[in-house]
């Protein structure tokens, strides 16, 4: 067995993943607010978990951006100033335009019949007011069109920012101007990639992007 990795670290790595869900979810229903503390005992006892994973879930989700930590300190669920949301935005329109880009320039060797399916899921979603389920089914949106790039590193890229996308749409639930404008906003996102106009489906997807800073600032 020497140089493969035993069943229990493995399980040690799904719990992680879990927490990190359920930190997410709880954003998304309530239960947990920008600056809350993040206190490990509390949270395996919530859980049923014993502190390791835990603590392994908290460290992720420290590298991620979406808690602070400092020496000595609890573990805080991230609060997003002005600046933080024109970070994001701006490194969004920038990388996600350009895979529109890439993605449209494939002309007839696109195929975004994965994106239509998610959209009709957007739609179920909110008809069924699944607030969980839409940002789910956002972030897969996004995450199929950076496969759709064919561009690896820029994949690699994204998906390292995908924590803080995720934290932002849990933390901003009405994005897209209500749950049932979702599905419409990255309908319009398809239609550019599909018109094979790399130009058009760059913008679009900069405006799709604009679109959630915009409800941001409202709120």
């Amino acid at each position: 067995m020497t140089g493969k990795n035993p069943l229990p670290r493995l399980e040690r790595s799904l719990l992680s993943d879990q927490v990190s869900q359920a930190i997410t979810d709880g954003l998304l229903d309530g239960r947990f607010r920008p600056g809350d503390a993040l206190i490990e005992n509390e949270l395996s006892e919530m859980l049923g978990i014993s502190r390791s994973p835990v603590r392994e879930a908290l460290v992720e989700l420290q590298k991620a951006g979406l808690i602070t930590k400092q020496p000595g300190r609890r573990a805080v669920i991230r609060t997003w100033s002005t600046r933080d949301l024109e970070e994001l935005f701006a490194v969004r329109a920038l990388l996600e335009g350009y895979a529109a880009r890439l993605a449209a320039s494939r002309g007839e060797e696109l195929d975004v019949e994965r994106l239509g399916e998610i959209v009709v899921e957007m739609r179920q979603a909110a008809d069924n007011d699944d607030f969980s389920g839409l940002v789910r089914l956002d972030l897969a949106f996004h995450e199929e069109l950076w496969r759709l790039s064919e561009n690896t590193l820029l994949q690699v890229v994204l998906n390292g920012l995908k924590q803080q996308f995720r934290l932002f749409l849990t933390m901003n639930w009405k994005f897209h101007g209500g749950a049932d404008r979702v599905h419409v906003n990255h309908q319009a996102v398809i239609d550019a990639l599909e018109s094979g106009n790399p130009d058009t489906a760059e913008e679009v997807m900069k405006e799709h992007v604009v679109v959630e800073r915009m409800v941001a600032d409202r709120r």
